[in-house]
């Protein structure tokens, strides 16, 4: 059983809709479903609108592989284009940060945004 560590993020109008639906989405999906708080940062451009971000922790038997398409096709079915993302605009991101006690995503894991999270799921 693997555990995972994935960084949820939106910056959209519907932005708490799409968090909340990502979250049902993964407890559908995943063996072990653990979420921090939904909580808010500033786009670390600067400049788009501001996020709602989560950290969630899955254990899981499916492979880095799998969980990493299985995160990529929701992206898409949320409407999360890399035409929407040029625009500032991000409907849902999941990413993996962290798989097996290994940072797969090191800038990621430095974030504020997602540290926040991060500390509050393993404390």
């Amino acid at each position: 059983m693997s555990r995972v560590i994935i960084s949820i993020g939106s910056n959209s109008q519907d932005r708490h809709f799409q968090m909340n639906e990502a979250i049902l989405h993964l407890k559908s999906k995943f063996e072990t479903v653990t979420v921090s708080n939904i909580y808010e940062s500033e786009a670390l451009n600067g400049k788009d609108a501001p996020y709602l971000n989560a950290v969630a922790m899955i254990q899981t038997e499916h492979t880095i592989e799998d969980v990493a398409k299985s995160l990529k096709e929701w992206e898409k079915q949320c409407g999360r284009t890399p035409k929407s993302k040029l625009k500032g605009s991000v409907p849902i991101d999941l990413d993996i940060v962290v798989w097996n006690d290994e940072i797969v995503r090191q800038a990621d894991f430095s974030y504020p945004f997602f540290i926040r999270g991060y500390k509050e799921l393993i404390s």
